[in-house]
């Protein structure tokens, strides 16, 4: 039997949860650890990545960094398939396409933002042309070259519209109008890019759970990500609360930096607390440092030792050849 392709797993994983609950991840230990959690798709975040890095989320990454750090998380083994966000395509939406196909990735969102993008729960975004947008998808889309590796068309067009139409016309933010032309506008974009072949939509920052119905019928039925992240336009709410909020028309719910965040704010009471104490003793008494024991076996630490020795014992020590 053929094995399945990373897409075909991201498929058939969205096929067997309802909605699919995706959880970010930063690295391999991570993808083991939401793997033994018993999710079945884990998530990279541009976000993240630039964090890592010490860097604001603005369109500083290049595609090299996100190669990096998929294959880092590829590199655990772990059989989760992996969504990656790859911001507005980089310098070549097709060339980011095969980039990432080739180490593993099963699927892309790839966004309407201009190249100085902004978070996705920010003000100020700004989108490019329908016609530029859509364009990114097609070049996309061509480029597949597993029929079953995802390409997702995220919008932030929502607010951005609504920004635009706002000052536009002076008129506030939540006149009924200018959030009633926005959603028209946005929902045009939703069609478009399901129309260039997008696979999956991503209805960035919608705070009404009821108009996931449009954004699902513009895309002409195909599967509808949500995203659940903390501290921005939504109300957070469990994959079920959103299903029966959108009456079953959100298919993907994703948290993309909980995880992330959590460990950000545990490190920094951690440096503080070593800082100031001299020491990790009440850490470690307060049972806030995992275990050695613990992480051996998310690794299978033994395994690996039993897998490098037979490697080492099956290399054959090289001859050293002696020149006259």
């Amino acid at each position: 039997m053929a094995q399945k392709s990373e897409g075909r797993k991201f498929k058939d994983a969205l096929a067997s949860e309802h909605p699919l609950h995706v959880i970010g991840v930063a690295d391999g230990s991570d993808a083991l650890a939401a793997e033994k959690a018993g999710f079945k798709a884990i998530y990279l975040s541009g976000s993240q990545i630039a964090a890592s890095r010490g860097w604001a989320d603005i369109g500083r990454l290049e595609l090299k960094h996100v190669v990096e750090a998929v294959v880092r998380i590829k590199d655990s083994g772990t059989t989760l398939p992996l969504l990656v966000d790859v911001d507005t395509g980089f310098e070549d939406a097709a060339e980011t396409i095969k980039a990432l196909e080739a180490v593993g990735a099963a699927a892309v969102h790839m966004e309407d933002q201009e190249d100085l993008k902004a978070c996705g729960h920010l003000d100020g975004k700004q989108v490019v042309s329908l016609e530029d947008a859509t364009d990114r998808i097609k070049r996309a889309v061509s480029a597949k070259t597993d029929p079953d590796f995802v390409v997702m068309a995220r919008t932030d067009a929502l607010a951005a519209e609504r920004d635009r139409l706002s000052a536009q016309q002076s008129k506030p933010k939540d006149d009924p109008d200018i959030l009633s032309e926005a959603m028209s506008l946005t929902l045009e974009r939703i069609k478009s890019y399901s129309n260039a072949g997008a696979d999956m939509i991503f209805a960035e920052a919608f705070p009404d759970p009821a108009t996931y119905k449009q954004v699902k019928d513009a895309a002409g039925g195909k599967p509808v990500l949500a995203n659940m992240t903390e501290f921005g336009k939504v109300d957070l709410m469990t994959p079920a609360e959103l299903d029966s909020a959108s009456n079953g028309n959100v298919d993907i719910v994703l948290n993309p930096l909980s995880v992330y965040r959590a460990q950000r704010q545990t490190a920094e009471n951690g440096y503080d607390e070593i800082r100031k104490l001299g020491t990790q003793r009440q850490m470690v008494v307060r049972g806030e440092l995992q275990e050695r024991g613990p992480f051996k076996k998310l690794i299978d630490y033994d395994g690996q030792v039993r897998a490098r020795m037979s490697e080492l014992s099956d290399q054959t020590p090289k001859k050293k050849i002696l020149k006259p």
